[in-house]
């Protein structure tokens, strides 16, 4: 059982995610940070071995009465409604109506935009000046981050950057959405972007490029004078296990004894790419997870001859989700990897989305993942070997030293 105050900070945040879309907006398409972002989290996935168990077209349709009275509702809008109403709103309002008569927050249609947002930030690239942006208090358009050797690092956009303007149209008022557009626009090659920087306004040419998403990073700590690997990873995109695996043989080059890997705030992603790196740790046989859907359950295994024994930890938070707590528990119950920090969020569900004839999408569950050992861990959570809160030094000065959480995970796998 959590306490109280665990259970508390869960429902806030899952108020706050109600309150937002599904996506991350990042610049250019990734849509923002606050990673939990997502209206709850996104897991959107059915990876090959899923699709083996066969999603099926339905022959259920609308009887003739349902359509005709739908039809008549909607011209009846057209026809009579006192002001000028957009039909394509009227439409996506039905679809939307449809699916929120589900009760299922991870359920939910976009238009080809969003959908276009989505499918770049899930294939982990995108054509675009790799930069992060959000709205502030204020309303304004800002800079959130900055991609490592992007074209919009290399010419010196930075965090905290006001966009007033892109190619000459101001941007007050605008949505992100709205100004990622601008950005995109196809018919120019280089964004010209003018920015407020303290008092200062500044204008950048920033050519733009493909620009690959580093969803994984990593670097070598030391504990008991053992080397001990450390990895986050922030996503699971499509090109996230190639840079997991690639991270992680960098690191077992340098004769690391142990490894960490870090998904605090991470709120999923495509399954085969926690599938994969899975793969890595589990031996043959092994189960990795379970897939229910109203028919059946079935247990998927590692598939590769590949496997490693070196002590692992997963560090988690409430803000785990979907793929995240797949790899935790998974982790944890089939090779006995420490967890630690908090209760992750409790997404236990799985997704599969449909491109529609207007260009928009809809995401929908089909099943329901549990772990190796059957657990459901859907609104509640994966749980911790060991249970720890981020301290408040960590949260005024941010650091490897202040970081209880990775502290005590260094503690555990350095002992082993």
């Amino acid at each position: 059982m959590k306490n109280n105050k665990q259970g508390n900070k869960k429902n806030l945040i899952k108020n706050k995610l109600k309150a937002r879309s599904d996506f991350k907006i990042y610049e250019l398409v990734l849509f923002s940070f606050f990673i939990i972002i997502s209206s709850v989290l996104l897991t959107v996935v059915i990876m090959n071995e899923i699709n083996s168990t066969g999603i099926k077209n339905s022959n259920v349709s609308l009887d003739d009465d349902a359509l005709k009275e739908f039809e008549e509702v909607y011209s009846l809008i057209n026809d009579s409604y006192y002001q000028d109403v957009d039909k394509d709103e009227l439409v996506n309002g039905a679809i939307n109506g449809m699916l929120s008569s589900l009760n299922d927050p991870h359920t939910s249609y976009f238009s080809e935009q969003e959908a276009e947002n989505f499918n770049e930030l899930m294939n982990g690239s995108y054509e675009g000046i790799g930069a992060e942006i959000s709205i502030n208090s204020d309303g304004e358009v800002f800079i959130f981050s900055v991609f490592k050797n992007s074209p919009a690092a290399l010419a010196g956009l930075k965090f905290n950057d006001v966009i007033l303007s892109v190619n000459g149209t101001s941007t007050k008022g605008l949505s992100t959405t709205e100004v990622v557009a601008l950005i995109k626009d196809e018919k120019n090659s280089i964004a010209h972007i003018k920015i407020k920087r303290g008092n200062e306004e500044l204008e950048f040419d920033v050519e733009k490029s493909n620009v690959e998403i580093e969803s994984v990073e990593s670097q070598v700590l030391k504990k008991n004078d053992k080397k001990i690997g450390y990895v986050i990873v922030n996503t699971f995109a499509n090109n996230t296990y190639e840079q997991f695996r690639e991270n992680v043989e960098s690191l077992e080059s340098q004769n690391i004894e142990g490894l960490i890997i870090d998904v605090r705030n991470n709120s999923g992603g495509y399954l085969h790419s926690v599938t994969s790196m899975l793969n890595m740790f589990l031996p043959k046989g092994k189960i990795i997870y379970q897939i229910a859907d109203k028919n059946k359950t079935y247990k998927y295994t590692s598939t590769t001859e590949e496997s490693r024994n070196y002590p692992l930890a997963i560090l988690v938070n409430e803000s785990s989700a979907s793929a995240s707590e797949i790899l935790a528990i998974s982790l944890k119950e089939s090779y006995g990897a420490y967890v630690v920090g908090t209760y992750t969020y409790g997404k236990g569900t799985v997704q599969t989305t449909k491109n529609l004839s207007s260009g928009g999408m809809i995401k929908y569950t089909i099943q329901k993942w549990l772990s190796p050992e059957g657990n459901w861990v859907n609104d509640v959570g994966v749980k911790p070997t060991h249970e720890i809160e981020l301290s408040s030094s960590y949260e005024a000065n941010p650091s490897i030293d202040n970081d209880n959480q990775l502290q005590k995970a260094l503690e555990l796998v350095s002992a082993k």
